[in-house]
């Protein structure tokens, strides 16, 4: 049974240089070996997490908002997190990696520029000051503009630069968990997503991509890292629990 039909969806899923569109679409029985079904499992992954990474911040959003606390967010931490994933996404994107390879990281994003925009509403003692905000503003606008003219050969500088965004993003999110003794408003529910996000990552990256070590290595701190970090929101619950009970008494006691 020829399925030919679809040559353009198989056109994306296996690259229109590769001889396996032809050889997949040119029968049902093609199709379903593991040389083809293999890259079409690895695209449904890549769009998977796309799709859940629509969600990743949202129940960081809903804390911050129900408790109108960014108690436990370090914001050098947040910081760091939008450069590194900026950094993730521009890669991908100026090297021309198929959107179902990176696709994620870009609209993660965006939502961390929603968290900053949240910590700089929410944050007391001490408040965000109004020249932090413009420093932080304007010094996002020249990165961008300074990535986004880089040549194709120099774009390996943005994963080499990535793993330090990634331990001082994580390290330090790490270090404010430890000496609060809580995870305050944060979300294990982001984490967890970001820890499977990377995990998946690993297969997908490998699929579509190749073995890029600079891209790979990324995914496999973010994993070390999140896994610390799940460890303290288990460690820190019940601290957490009483430290929220607290600040939703002080938020009445204020209205």
């Amino acid at each position: 049974m020829s399925i030919t039909f679809l040559q353009p969806v198989f056109d994306w899923v296996y690259g229109t240089d590769s001889d396996t569109a032809a050889i997949c679409s040119s029968s049902l029985t093609s199709l379903l070996t593991s040389a083809c079904v293999t890259p079409i499992f690895v695209k449904l992954l890549g769009i998977l997490i796309i799709f859940g990474s629509c969600l990743n911040k949202a129940p960081l959003f809903i804390n911050i908002l129900k408790n109108e606390s960014v108690a436990g967010i370090s914001s050098s931490a947040v910081y760091s997190e939008l450069i590194m994933y900026s950094n993730a996404a521009f890669y991908s994107a100026l090297r021309g990696n198929p959107f179902t390879a990176y696709g994620e990281t870009a609209l993660i994003t965006i939502q961390t520029v929603g968290v900053i925009l949240l910590m700089w509403k929410f944050k007391k003692d001490p408040e965000i000051s109004t020249r932090e905000r413009i420093l932080a503003t304007v010094a996002f606008m020249v990165y961008v503009a300074l990535v986004t003219s880089l040549d194709k050969d120099m774009l390996y500088l943005l994963p080499g630069v990535n793993l330090p965004c990634t331990l001082f993003s994580r390290g330090s999110q790490i270090y404010t968990y430890y000496t609060s003794q809580h995870t305050g408003t944060q979300s294990i529910i982001t984490v967890i997503m970001n820890f499977t996000g990377s995990a998946i990552r690993v297969v997908t990256t490998i699929k579509e991509v190749g073995m890029d070590i600079p891209m790979l290595s990324g995914y496999a701190m973010s994993l070390t890292l999140n896994t610390i970090q799940i460890s303290q929101f288990l460690m820190y619950k019940q601290n957490t629990i009483r430290y929220l009970k607290e600040l939703k008494s002080d938020k009445k006691k204020k209205d």
